[in-house]
């Protein structure tokens, strides 16, 4: 037999090890992380300082030379020049020029030449003591740059390799239109003697607002592009001005920088990480070596104490091992093999115990329905009820039923009704207290709970069941976002009336028809009074139909909530409501066959027309039915056969204008061909063409006679006899009064034309 090492007994070995080793780890990893933090914050702290330092040194010696520049170029000296056109023989303005750009360059600013222009007299002159004509002037190409420049006031990199530093002001000052330029010339090298010589902590640069290199502790690196270093590109897409992070690009570096607010330089520190932390270091080391003297002295302590707390767990393992049906798992870790165990007892307990409270459940939700349905037996309902731990006594009864009154206009479909009716069973089952009702049941698309009413006063009754009908409501709403209505039965003496009960309940419910959706109803309080409702064939119903063929959706509309109103204001059983309802629908149906069209082309549903009706709960409901599935598709029937029938009377008359109007076509004349009575066709006409008869064939015939008058040689009153005018002097009246001149006058102007 295989003689296989305990595994919780290693754990408890090796848990015991790391419980004297792991805190010591620990504890230098902290150390060793803090103390390169702090080593890191001060070097940043120290990075800073020190660009601060040199942005100052740098930026008071560049301010500097700004101002004494712009002292210079505001002397009236310098702006009554750039007006002159400078010749040698104008020695006494060329020398106080270049004693004022001698004495700019004196000043301890490191400024190697100093420039200045006329951009509109043309000249140049610097320190070499010599007016020179731009056109021939070495360095014009910089010259018309700066001066395309759309900045007044600017520093730049100049020079082949950028080795030099240019601040440029063009004159006058803010400008749109300068005269001149003064171009004041750093060396690069200048600039890098203010920057800090310890390069112990790493490199020190000043790069311009493009990227190159101004300055830099490598003097190497004077010049070059720096900008798509990736070490330094966090800067340019950092927003702030002061800032420090570090980057694993190009090795490991904490990166320190300025932004300058004054020209856009940036002032940059790039550390090595890795020269920051040395010291940080040695603290690792130690902390390995505490580590392993440590382990070495807990090694046989720990064992000793594994053994010891292993001992009870291990006459557990052994006496489950020993079982036969356990030794199939019984290479397992040793706790997981004891769960294990553990776990099937509990699981065979747990399962056992829902199958029979499932089974009980089921149980009392049959005996419920066979109760309803009045299948058990008298002698049974004690028995029965007993048995499923209720008390034996039950009575006086009654029972309540929840119908969901409609889906539509929910999120719900028709295929969710027996869930939603489920989930209705469960909010009564949490309501009502078990003390005073029996288990729920769901039957015939209705939630059915039977209730005790011991104690309780006809009056009290009511109260309390009312307030279980309103908060089961206000549940369904707040849950389900639907509404229901609860159908109440009158009072029982005992169990074996539940089947009178259950049909009182769900009696009263079909009497949400007349009392609408959300309605608690007692049979008592809707129980017919013995009259007969009348079939409504009266005018109401006439003037609803008449609405419908003449498509007045209005009207129609108005007519079938006062018909619907007076079917529904009888107090009868809920069967009669439907008479005069199945007569209404059926005189819809024949009007659509006399229209031409099978009543299935109105609707698109499965079930026929009756049945769908027969299926509505609520007078809402029967009133959007009949809208939406008969009345608007008739309406829109008639009224696109009644626009056909308008637009083939006026092409028909509209036809005859065109062949007849040189006879005494009317509308009369109109009206005996065409088979209608005068004043029809003159609506009709109107409506379709927009115009009158009589004007629409004026028109036409004042637009043939202006073609007779163009196209035939015919005389006016020839023309006039022709189209039936009374005579030629009314044609020239109208002709004047609708064209502005005569007809003679209309020939002869376009006669002329021609």
């Amino acid at each position: 037999m295989r003689i296989r090492p305990p595994k919780f007994l290693l754990r408890l070995f090796l848990f015991s090890v790391l419980l004297g080793t792991l805190p010591v780890l620990v504890l230098g990893f902290l150390s060793y992380q803090k103390s390169s933090e702090i080593i890191q914050d001060k070097v940043a702290k120290g990075n800073m300082l020190n660009l601060e330092q040199t942005q100052q040194r740098v930026e008071q010696i560049l301010k500097t030379a700004d101002k004494s520049a712009i002292q210079f170029i505001s002397s009236s000296l310098v702006n009554s020049a750039l007006n002159m056109s400078l010749t040698p023989n104008q020695f006494e303005t060329v020398n106080s020029l270049l004693q004022g750009l001698h004495q700019l360059q004196g000043f301890d600013l490191g400024i190697s030449d100093i420039l200045l222009v006329s951009l509109k007299r043309e000249w140049a002159i610097d320190n070499s003591s010599e007016v020179l004509r731009l056109e021939s002037f070495e360095q014009a190409d910089m010259v018309s740059q700066y001066a395309a420049s759309d900045k007044t006031s600017f520093w730049t990199h100049a020079g082949t390799t950028n080795e030099e530093v240019h601040l440029v002001k063009k004159l006058p000052l803010h400008s749109a239109a300068p005269s001149g330029l003064i171009i004041v010339k750093f060396k690069s090298k200048e600039i890098n003697k203010l920057l800090a010589n310890n390069r112990e902590l790493g490199d020190v640069m000043i790069l311009d607002e493009n990227g190159l290199v101004l300055a830099h502790s490598d003097l190497s690196q004077i010049g070059r592009d720096f900008s798509r270093r990736a070490e330094l590109l966090p800067i340019r897409n950092d927003a702030a001005t002061v800032g420090a992070y570090t980057t694993s690009a190009n090795g490991d570096k904490g990166v320190t920088f300025r932004k300058s607010p004054y020209n856009g330089w940036v002032y940059i520190s790039v550390s090595s990480v890795e020269l920051i932390t040395k010291d940080s270091k040695a603290i690792e080391w130690y902390t390995i070596t505490a580590c392993l003297l440590i382990l070495a002295f807990t090694l046989l302590p720990s064992w000793l104490g594994a053994r010891r707390m292993y001992s009870p767990i291990q006459m557990i393992y052994r006496s489950l091992q020993a079982e036969p049906e356990h030794g199939k798992t019984a290479d397992a870790d040793e706790l997981r093999f004891i769960g294990h165990q553990v776990n099937e007892m509990l699981d065979t307990k747990h399962r056992l115990t829902g199958i029979i409270e499932g089974q009980q459940r089921q149980v009392e939700e049959l005996f419920m329905i066979k109760l309803f349905q009045g299948e058990v037996r008298v002698q049974e309902i004690q028995e029965k009820v007993s048995g499923f731990a209720y008390k034996p006594e039950w009575g006086p009864i009654c029972v309540m039923a929840v119908q969901i009154d409609t889906l539509k206009d929910t999120r719900y479909k028709d295929v969710d009704e027996d869930l939603l009716l489920f989930a209705i069973n469960n909010i009564v089952d949490e309501i009502v207290p078990a003390s005073e009702r029996l288990k729920p049941a769901v039957m015939h698309r209705t939630q059915v709970t039977l209730l005790e009413c011991r104690g309780k006063q006809e009056e009290a009754w009511k109260r309390r069941v009312n307030e279980l009908a309103a908060e089961i409501k206000q549940k369904v709403s707040q849950f389900l976002e639907l509404e229901v209505s609860i159908g109440i039965s009158r009072l029982y003496p005992a169990l074996e009336d539940a089947r009178m009960a259950y049909q009182d309940a769900t009696e009263a419910l079909k009497y949400t028809i007349r009392t609408g959706a959300g309605s608690v109803i007692y049979i008592e309080d809707v129980e017919p009074e013995g009259t007969i409702l009348s079939l409504f064939q009266g005018r109401i119903e006439q003037e609803l139909l008449d609405a419908v063929k003449l498509a007045d959706t209005a009207r129609a509309e108005q007519l079938l909530e006062q018909y619907l109103q007076e079917i529904f204001q009888e107090k009868v059983n809920h069967r009669e409501y439907f008479v005069p309802l199945t007569a209404f629908l059926l005189e819809l149906v024949r009007m659509a066959q006399n229209l031409g069209e099978p009543p299935s082309s109105l609707y698109d549903g499965e079930k026929s027309l009756i049945d769908q009706l027969y299926r509505l709960r609520t007078v809402k409901e029967i009133s959007e039915w009949f809208r939406e599935a008969l009345m608007y598709p008739m309406m829109e029937l008639f009224e696109q056969k009644r626009k056909m029938q308008y637009m083939r009377i006026s092409d028909q008359m509209l036809a005859m204008i065109q062949h007849e109007a040189e006879t005494d076509l009317s509308l009369d004349a109109c009206a005996v061909r065409l088979g209608y009575h005068p004043d029809y066709i003159r609506g009709v006409f109107r409506k379709e063409t927009g115009v009158n008869f009589s004007d629409y064939l004026s028109s036409f015939r004042l637009q043939k006679a202006k073609e007779l008058l163009v196209d035939s040689e015919l005389k006016i009153g020839e023309i006039a006899e022709r189209l039936r005018y009374n005579n030629s002097q009314n044609f020239i009246r109208y002709f004047r009064k609708q064209e502005g001149m005569t007809p003679g006058q209309y020939r002869e102007q376009h006669h002329l034309r021609e």
